[in-house]
């Protein structure tokens, strides 16, 4: 109902209703300035409060992917998985926006991913994307199946490159320092630390605490992104992430070399020369371009925690602990993606094998 408040100036509306637990609510606004529009505010309110379900024959996929996207926000995904999953749906939302999610069929799928068989990898990032999609529309039983399952995808192998082994890293370090690049902290965080390039760039010197033996203490409980431009320190999104980390003060002087050779006073223990942070994006260009220029065995940046999975096997330090130093969400991405075997493992594998069997 509506009520006046103060004669010709101010309305308020209160009305009642059950909630999904039968539970009476009464909601309540005041402020109108007229009447009407009191009246209309009780009219949609109520519409929105007591409108239909949602069916399968009226919401569009466009209405699904926002939905879909707002329970994502919920679950507290990353603002670069959000930023990676818009990007790709835009490839398509143009064709099948407008239609109900009922009518988009497998045939309409498949010619969504005929449209970009040029690129493999895209192929399988917009059926990985489409997917989750329909499935969560399956969980809510607006679909019956998820169309994707039926959607014959292009071979896609990604190329696999050696991981770096004891004698290409220790070369990569003495270049690194020779030439007093700024890429020299953030490479030894990642082979001593298995730290991603957004942990080093947003690692402080509060994170490194001394200890009463003379040892030192590093946190890596933050990550620094950037979406749509815009640089976010976040926190890490899983426990597993949140990693901490026992060194001597034979490291703690490696760690801060280049800021001491260099003069530079910074809050960052990974900076420019100007005392600034590194931005992600910044340790991934110049490092591809040092690795080039000194004409060193390709690999990534990420890459590098690779060859810390590898140096941890190589050392025979067990998986468990390998594990947690890495931060992974289970031990079959430490196992399989990370620790893979290479060919010093399995000549030494092949020697044992050859000494019990022939010996």
């Amino acid at each position: 109902m509506v009520i006046e408040i103060e004669k010709g100036k101010n309305y308020a509306v209160r009305f009642y209703y059950k909630d999904c637990f039968g539970r009476q609510q009464r909601p309540y606004k005041s402020g109108f300035p007229t009447r009407k529009a009191a009246e209309l505010w009780e009219l949609q309110e109520k519409a929105r409060l007591n409108g239909e379900k949602v069916s399968s024959e009226k919401i569009t996929f466009a209405q699904l992917r926002k939905l879909w996207r707002e329970s994502l926000v919920i679950k507290n995904v990353s603002p670069k998985t959000l930023e990676k999953y818009d990007r790709y749906l835009s490839y398509i939302s143009e064709y099948i926006d407008h239609l109900p999610i009922n009518k988009i069929t497998e045939t309409m799928c498949q010619k969504l991913i005929g449209m970009h068989l040029d690129s493999p990898a895209t192929c399988v990032e917009i059926r990985k994307v489409m997917s989750a999609a329909f499935n969560y529309a399956r969980r809510k039983r607006w679909m019956r199946e998820n169309p994707f399952d039926f959607v014959d995808m292009p071979k896609y192998s990604p190329k696999k490159y050696d991981a770096y082994n004891f004698d290409d890293i220790k070369e990569l370090f003495n270049l690194l320092k020779e030439e007093n690049s700024k890429l020299y902290t953030p490479t030894l965080c990642a082979c001593l630390f298995a730290a991603t390039r957004e942990e080093v760039c947003a690692l402080q010197e509060s994170d490194i605490t001394r200890l009463k033996d003379g040892k030192y203490k590093l946190t890596l409980d933050r990550a620094l992104i950037s979406v749509n431009g815009r640089t976010i320190l976040k926190d890490q999104k899983t426990e597993n992430r949140r990693r901490t980390f026992i060194f001597s003060q034979e490291i703690y002087d490696e760690l801060h070399y280049f800021k001491d050779i260099s003069g530079i006073q910074s809050f960052f223990v990974c900076c420019n020369k100007n005392g600034s942070n590194i931005q992600p994006n910044t340790i991934s260009n110049s490092f591809s371009r040092f690795l080039s220029e000194h004409k060193l065995k390709y690999t990534t940046f990420h890459k590098l925690r690779d060859a810390f999975a590898n140096s941890c096997k190589r050392l025979k330090i067990d998986l468990d602990t390998t594990f947690r130093m890495m931060g992974h969400s289970s031990y079959k991405v430490t196992a399989e993606h990370y620790a893979t075997a290479d060919d010093f493992l399995t000549a030494e594998a092949i020697g044992k094998i050859e000494k019990a069997l022939l010996n």
